[in-house]
């Protein structure tokens, strides 16, 4: 999943504290840009893939148990949420391949 949240933070170009926009590719923290200076702090491209790449891999690998937990926690909701789960997931797999390239998530 890709999400952008909006959070004060010190910017260390203009000194101060102010909004930035801190985009996530999947648990990955892939940017943040600050809206008064507009100054943007991302990580290097190659870092940023191998990490995004590590999560993928600790999400695919949980996934079994935690779909487990969630069934047996919540069956009805579990089941009616499933179909709708699967068919949106390549969705937000390929926004967060965007993110990791560069550009803006759909």
């Amino acid at each position: 999943m890709t999400s952008v949240h909006m959070v004060v933070l010190a910017c260390s170009r203009c000194r101060g504290e102010h909004l930035h926009e801190v985009t996530y590719a999947g648990r990955v923290l892939a940017s943040t840009v600050c809206s008064n200076c507009g100054w943007e702090l991302a990580k290097d491209p190659a870092a940023l893939r191998r990490a995004w790449i590590t999560d993928m891999e600790r999400r695919v690998r949980t996934k079994p148990l935690r779909m487990l937990r969630s069934a047996v926690a919540h069956p009805v909701t579990f089941a009616r949420a499933l179909p709708g789960a699967v068919l949106v997931k390549p969705a937000q797999m390929t926004n967060e391949w965007r993110v990791l390239h560069g550009r803006r998530a759909d």
